[in-house]
This record gives C-alpha cells, structure tokens and sequence, in this order.
C-alpha cells in the first residue's frame, strides 16, 4: 500500500490511513522476526534434547535450595534414581553429596554465588543403594544472579577404574622391580638416568642424583670401565642390546663382579624412548668359575705329576680324552680324539685280547673293573698301565659309557721289580750275613733276637738290657750315660761299641745301631736294630795303631825327607828329617803350595802333577828344587804313593823326598860332554850311537850307585831298617837289569827317545847330504842321480836324524859300489808322495854286487855286516830312528845286480800338525 500510494497513486490514502498501514506493517514485521526466532530456539531446544536425551553425560536442572528440577535418564542411571523419584521431588543434589564432601561442596556453592562462574571438578554423589560413583561436574546459573542452573555431570567411574588399576599395576610393578634380585635402573634414549630402584641404591651407597653426573664411572671398578663405558655408549648410539661383565662397587667399598644387559623399548615409529637395563651378581658365579678353572688347571697337572688320565668312551667310539692319557698312549692332541681302535691297538699284543675279555665281563656284570696291561708305543717303548673303570648304564639297562682313570705305573713297576730285587738281595745278605738283628720293648729289654745273636743262645738274652752283659760300664761311663740319654728321648742311634760278654765267657766288642719303633697312634714300642760284633775290627785296629806307631819311629829313623798326607793331598804329618830341612813347624808345611817351600819356577809344574795324582788315584814322581832352611834351593826327586784300605779307598799318601842334587849337577854336566859326543860322532856317523850307550848306561849305574848308599845308610840306622834296606836292594837289582836292557836296546837305538816333530823340507835336506858326499862319490867313480817328484809335501821329523839315516845308506851305496870291476856305477836318489800311507817315500838304490838271501833276512840286525872292517850297528840304527819316526825301512835285491834300500816317514797335514 504504501509503494501504490507512494509510486502508482499519489496521494490515495489519507495519513490517519496511512498511520494505521504503517503501524500494522511494523507488527506484520516483528512477527516475521519472532517467527524467524522461535524457529532458531526450536531447532536449539531440539539440539540440547538430543544431548540431554542421548545420555553421554549426565544433565540435571538445580536450585540453590537443594533441589533437582528436571534431569535426563544418564544422570538418574548415574545415582541409582528412576523418573518417578524426580517427578515426586524425592531427589536433592545435597542429599546426594555424602556428608565428607558436603563442607568442600559449600565453599564451591559461595564462590560460584560471589563469582557467578565455576570451573568443573571432582567429587562423588551417593547413590540410592548407598554407594558412590566418581563424577566430574561443571555448573552454571541460567542468570546471573538467578537462582537455577543446569548441571553436566560425567560419570568417572571407568576412568577412576583405570587409574587404579594403573596404580595398582605401577604398584605391581614397582614391587616386581624392588623385589627383582638385581639392580634394575633405566636411562632416557640420551643414556641419562631415569630411574634406579632400591636395591640398587642401597648396593652402591650412593644417591639417584649421584649416578645423573658421572656415577657410574665412580660405581664401575677402574680397570673395567672403559670397556664397560664404550661398549654402552657404542650400543645408545647403534640401538642395539647391550651386555657385559664388570666389576661394581658396594656401598662398603668391596668390588662384585655382575653380569649387565640393557634392552630399548620403541615407540610405534621404532624410535627408542627409554632403556632398561639389570645388572645381576654373578661375583659367586664368577669366583666359581674361576675356582673351576683353576681346578682344571690343578687337575691336569695332578694327573700329569701323579701321570694318570682320564677318558670316556663306549663300545664304539672315545667322547673324552685327557691331556696325559695322550701322553700315555702316545698320540698327538693336534690330530683330536683318537679312535677306539687305534686306542686298543696300543694295547701290548700279549696283553689285549686278555683286558678285552676281562672288560667285557664286567660290562655284563654291571660292575666297576680294574685292568693292568702294558702299552707299546710305535717306538717300542713300553709302558705298564692300570686302568679303573666304572660302567653307566640307562634306565634300560644298555651301556652308555664307561668313565675310566688310566695310570702309568712304569715307573712303579720299575721300582716294584726293583724292590723285589733289593729284597731278595737283603734276604740273601741277612741270610749270609754275620750281623744279627734285634728288637727291645720300651724298658729296653730283648724281645726279640735272630740265631748267633752275641754268639749265645737266643733264650739267655731275652728279657734282658743290652748293660746287662757290658764289661765298660764302670770305664766308660760317659759313653752309656749319652746312650741312655738318646734312648729317653726316643732318637736313633748308630755305631755304638761297647765291651760285652760273649757266649763263650770271653769278651767281646759289640758295634750296635738302632732307631725307634711308633705304633699308628704315636705310642712308643721300643726299639729295631742290628749288631754285629766287631772284635777282630777292634783288636786289629788296635795293631795298626801299634803299627803307625812303630812306622812313626821308623819314619823318623829313615835318612831321608818323608811326609804322610790325607787323601785328599793336605800334609798331616812328616818325620823329623822333614822339619829339620826346612826348619819350619808342621802348620808351615801345610801351606807348602803357597809359601816358598817349592822354587817358583817349579811351582806350577809340582802343583799340576800333584793335583792329577791325587784326582787319579796314581802314584807320582816328579824332580823339584826344595828351599833349604839357610835359603838355598836343591833339587829332590819326589816320589809319592797311595796306600789303600780293604775297600780300595785311599786312606793316606807317603811322599819320599830324596835329594839329588849332586846327582842332578853331574847329569848335566854329562848331558853336555853327551851334545858334544853327538856333534862329533855325527861328523863320523856313528855319533848317536855312544852318545845313546853313554846316556842310557850311565843313568842307571847312576842310580844303583845312589840306591847302594841309600842302603848303607839304612844299615847304619839304629836298629837297623830291614826292610827300607830290602827295598833299596830291589832297586839296585831293577836297575842292574836296565843297564842290561839299556845294552840290548841300544842296538835298536832306543825308542823310549821321540824324535822332534819338524817340518822337514826331506829334498832340501837330503841335497845337503849329497852335496857332503860328492867327492867321496867321485873318488869312487860313482854317478849320482836324482829323482824328486813335484809338489812333495814336508816330512815330519828330525832333520839331523834324517841325514844322519841317508848319510850312512849313501855312504854303504858307494862303499858297495868300490869293488865293482866292470860296469856302471850308478847311485839313483828318489823321492815321491805315498798318499795312501799319509807320507814321504825315499829311496837309495846302488848297481853293486847286490844282496844275498841270507845277507837280506839279517841286514838289519845290530852287529851284523857283511864288511870286514864294519861293527854291524849302521842299518840298524837307521831303522831304529825311522821307526822312531813313525815309518819303516827296508832292502830289496835288484836285478840283476844291486839292492834298493826305501824308508817312508809321515808327512805333515795340511794345517802344519
């Protein structure tokens, strides 16, 4: 109406019209508005009733005095109430609060009246059956100001459960880890400590804090945690388990070995959230093992020092073999277990089908088993074995192993064969044997004696004290007093000699030993021992006191320096000649390697041969220069011997000085004029031939000269010395025979003589020689020719001794060759190696009228020639000094006429020896 009056028909309606168009308009569009609103609160209310009605929460409408207004069906299930309850007022939200929360939920009614708000919290409401259902509530007025309000309540009941539950799980386990037996800690993905239970607190003494900063470097032993610390931290870092042994601290400062392992525990996404970790002692476990170890270790050198093995095996095969049952059978460790056949292949032939049947049977007896049997080893050696088994069977009764201790009793066998020997022995020693064997009780009387015991009949000892029958009681007390004494103290005794009473009435000596007797508790029983009686010991050691006494006397009577000494070579006594020489005491000459006793030139030499003497056993004669008592040295021969006791032992050495010095001046003054013979005799060939008889003649005259005056002397002494004067004889008439022998021997030029050992060029030696008989060789018509092989090694021997033999053979060739009428006379010289002989070949041969058989078969025998002015000694001494040299001469008859003569003498080695 208005767009018509306004736009189609001006002015159509009048205002009063228009007023009232106006103002139905106005009332037409507030009912649209209201309508548009009461549609909004529609579809609102019906959304709150879906809440309300859908019963998630519980939903009530309240009045500060006490009453419930309207509630929705998951609030009355909440507290127990139906909707008649509701409807009949029955139900107040003060009632329901129980009495101990009413005073918390007064002050929550006050703030929420001042402050017209309220945050939700917990509380409880009792239900109609009396019991409580958790809830959280928020609350809030219609008005402020107003005096309802509409309450949301959800039911915490599940969620109350849950958390019990949690607790009581938490609890649980909590309890579990307190009462794990090791220490439990756990760390954050970092490594750093988040939890450390009680025990473990209480182990290490320190605080959970303590172990967030370097703990566990102080709760880890030293030695073992870098180690520990790297493998942890090299396991954080990888994500992987980690354990390991280490050594922890306890509170008391004592180490403990534990055994660790630490776990991580992942989220979804496989990143690591915490790690658990336990650490669990095994410081006993270790300490075991260790103490097992060891036991090993003591076991196998147990069985190799007590040389027994151990091993288990079957019918079948070995599963066990110890480290000395190798070495008892002889196998290698490195090749592993032997099998069962080789192992009974080294059972002695003789032995095995014997210990393989005796086993067999006892495995069908069930029963343990011991076999001895020998061992051959591949070398063949031979061991002796015993063997100790024992069978296990199953439940069913079949063998599963047999568990064995092998022991090489070699050397017990040994000892055992041994032993049965030695008994044997004794047995026949104590059969044959003078000694008899006795045994006394503890008050020392006879219980028991063996036959000829004190040569008397057994019965008249017994019960008897070996004092009883003793004749020295009263002169040697001292004697049985120390006897007495070791017979109380329960000691042995040995050697003891007495003087007794013999069967036969007679006295006798009686040398006894004996030793203790214990029963297995310690109980003194007596006495077990031997005697033997000793009379003829003691009667003769009584005359050789005697007897040294009158040697003593002799000793002294001798006019000579003699000494006697201890086995061992120390001086224990010397006559008194000795003492008056050196005009020193006794305890001086016992230094005699040590003062001046001896020159000092001499010294070393007498010390070397004495000291031989003495380690051998031998006699010894040496010449030595003494210091007299005014200072002036003079030589002695010494001569010591050895004098032995029954058993061969050397009970003393006599040393018999004599002096020589004249005899030692005028020998050198003969070894002199000798040098000078030999010169000259060696120009004339025949030199070494008087020079040899006037040497070896001379000195045994010499000697029996010296040997006859020695004899006056000792028949001059008073009394006279028999037997030093037959002993003198003796060596007047050895002498007498040397001189004998010196002549026959001189025939063959003494070989007693060694030749010296050059280095004899033998060409150049025998030129000269040529070269001397040149004119003698021309004189005669005689050629001379040579033939010296190249290269020839040097002869060993005398230089002069050598062209003394090829002189006399050049100078027998030529004289030879002089009654040659017709015909060449030719003398050839020849020298050549003899490598299968080691030596130097020379040869002289001549064209003469040669050798007879009869001339050759005697040629070099002494005094044989075939020269009527010759004396027969030439060839002979040529081969005596050939032979000296350790070669050989001798002749051959030449065709048709002529003689070869050859020598061969050694040649030195190539070092020059």
């Amino acid at each position: 109406m208005l767009y018509l009056e306004n736009n189609l028909t001006p002015r159509v309606f009048a205002p009063a019209r228009i007023s009232v168009l106006k103002l139905l308009a106005s009332q037409a569009a507030i009912a649209l508005e209201n309508a548009h609103l009461y549609r909004d609160v529609a579809e609102r209310e019906t959304k709150i009733r879906r809440l309300v009605d859908s019963n998630i929460i519980g939903i009530f409408i309240w009045d500060f005095e006490g009453r419930v207004l309207e509630a929705n069906d998951e609030f009355l299930r909440m507290v127990d109430y139906d909707r008649e309850d509701l409807v009949s007022g029955r139900i107040r939200w003060t009632d329901l609060t129980p009495p101990d929360w009413r005073e918390r939920d007064n002050a929550k009614i006050e703030q929420h009246k001042i402050s017209g708000r309220l945050e939700p919290f917990e509380k409880e409401y009792t239900r109609r059956n009396g019991s409580r259902v958790p809830v959280l509530i928020g609350v809030a007025t219609f008005e402020e100001g107003g005096n309802e309000g509409v309450a949301f309540v959800l039911d915490l009941t599940d969620r109350k459960r849950a958390e019990e539950k949690s607790r009581e799980s938490e609890l649980k386990l909590r309890q579990i880890i307190e009462t794990v037996p090791g220490l439990v800690w756990s760390n954050g993905p970092d490594g750093e400590p988040t939890h450390v239970n009680k025990r473990m607190l209480d182990y290490s003494g320190m605080s959970f804090e303590e172990f967030g900063h370097r703990g566990w470097e102080a709760f880890v032993h030293p030695a073992d945690y870098p180690e520990t610390a790297e493998a942890f931290w090299h396991a954080i870092q990888n994500g992987t388990p980690y354990q390991g042994a280490m050594r922890l601290r306890r509170a008391d400062g004592e180490f403990r070995w534990h055994h660790a392992r630490s776990e991580p525990l992942c989220d979804r996404q496989g990143r690591i959230i915490q790690w658990y970790g336990l650490c669990v002692d095994i410081d006993e476990r270790k300490k075991a093992e260790d103490q097992l170890r060891r036991s090993e270790v003591y076991l196998a050198e147990a069985q190799k020092l007590s040389h027994s093995g151990t091993a288990a095996y079957n019918e079948t095969a070995i599963f066990y073999w110890s480290d000395e049952n190798y070495r008892i059978f002889g196998f290698d460790p490195r090749e592993g277990l032997p099998s069962r056949k080789a192992a009974l292949e080294r059972i002695h032939p003789d032995d095995r089908e014997r210990a393989r049947e005796e086993a067999r049977k006892a495995v069908e007896q069930k029963k343990d088993y011991t076999l001895e049997f020998r061992i051959l080893l591949p070398g063949g050696t031979v061991k002796y074995t015993e063997l100790k088994a024992h069978p296990k069977f199953s439940a069913s009764g079949e063998l599963v192993e047999v568990v064995g201790t092998i022991i090489d009793v070699t050397e017990r066998t040994h000892a055992e064969q041994a032993l049965r020997e030695s008994e044997e022995k004794f047995r026949d020693y104590a059969e044959t044997a003078s000694d008899w064997f006795w045994e006394i009780a503890p008050d020392y009387k006879f219980t028991l004696l063996t036959e000829d015991a004190f040569g008397s009949r057994t019965a008249d000892r017994i019960g008897t004290t070996i004092w009883d029958h003793a004749l020295d009681l009263e002169t040697e007390p001292d004697k049985w007093r120390l006897v007495w004494a070791t017979l109380d103290s329960r000691k042995p005794f040995r050697d003891f000699v007495y003087r007794g009473l013999g069967g036969n009435g007679s006295p006798m000596y009686v040398k006894t030993s004996g030793k203790p007797v214990f029963d297995a508790n310690g109980e003194f029983r007596g006495y077990r021992g031997t005697g033997t009686d000793v009379t003829a010991i003691m009667r003769t050691q009584e005359a050789l006191r005697e007897s040294e006494r009158s040697l003593r006397s002799a000793i002294d009577g001798i006019p000579g320096l003699v000494a006697v000494l201890a086995p061992n070579g120390e001086v224990e006594s010397v006559n008194r000649q000795l003492l008056e020489y050196f005009g020193q005491p006794l305890e001086w000459l016992k230094n005699w390697g040590t003062n001046d006793a001896v020159h000092p030139e001499d010294l070393p030499r007498v010390v070397e041969v004495f000291s031989r003497a003495v380690a051998s056993g031998l006699p010894f004669q040496i010449d030595q220069r003494q210091r007299c008592i005014d200072g002036e040295y003079r030589w002695f021969e010494t001569r010591g011997v050895p004098i032995r006791d029954d058993s061969g032992r050397i009970a003393r050495w006599y040393v018999l000085l004599t002096d020589i010095e004249d005899r030692t001046r005028a020998l050198a003054r003969l070894e002199q004029m000798q040098l000078d013979f030999a010169h000259m005799n060696r120009v004339a060939t025949m030199g070494q031939l008087t020079a040899s008889i006037t040497h070896e003649v001379n000195q045994p005259i010499t000697a029996a000269v010296t040997y006859a005056l020695a004899a006056r002397r000792f028949l001059s002494a008073e009394p006279p010395n028999f037997r030093e004067v037959d002993d003198a004889l003796s060596l007047i008439v050895k002498e007498g025979n040397r001189a004998g022998e010196v002549v026959e021997r001189v025939r063959a030029l003494i070989k007693k003589v060694p030749a010296r050992k050059d280095a004899v060029a033998i060409d150049d030696a025998i030129l000269e020689v040529i070269a001397l008989t040149r004119t003698e060789a021309a004189n005669n018509s005689v050629s001379v020719r040579t033939q010296f092989a190249e290269g020839l090694p040097r002869g060993q021997g005398d230089r002069v001794q050598l062209q003394q033999v090829m002189l006399n053979l050049i100078v027998n060739a030529i004289q030879a060759m002089s009654g040659v009428g017709e015909g060449a006379r030719e003398l050839q010289i020849s020298i050549d190696a003899v490598p299968s002989e080691g030596g130097v070949r020379v040869g002289v041969q001549d064209t003469g009228p040669g050798l007879s058989p009869e001339s050759l078969s005697r040629l070099f025998e002494p005094f044989y020639t075939t020269k009527p002015e010759g004396m027969g000694m030439g060839l002979s001494i040529c081969r005596s000094i050939i032979e000296a040299h350790g070669g050989r001469l001798w002749a051959i008859r030449c065709e048709p006429q002529g003689a070869l003569f050859q020598f061969t003498i050694p040649a030195t080695r190539a070092d020059g020896s």
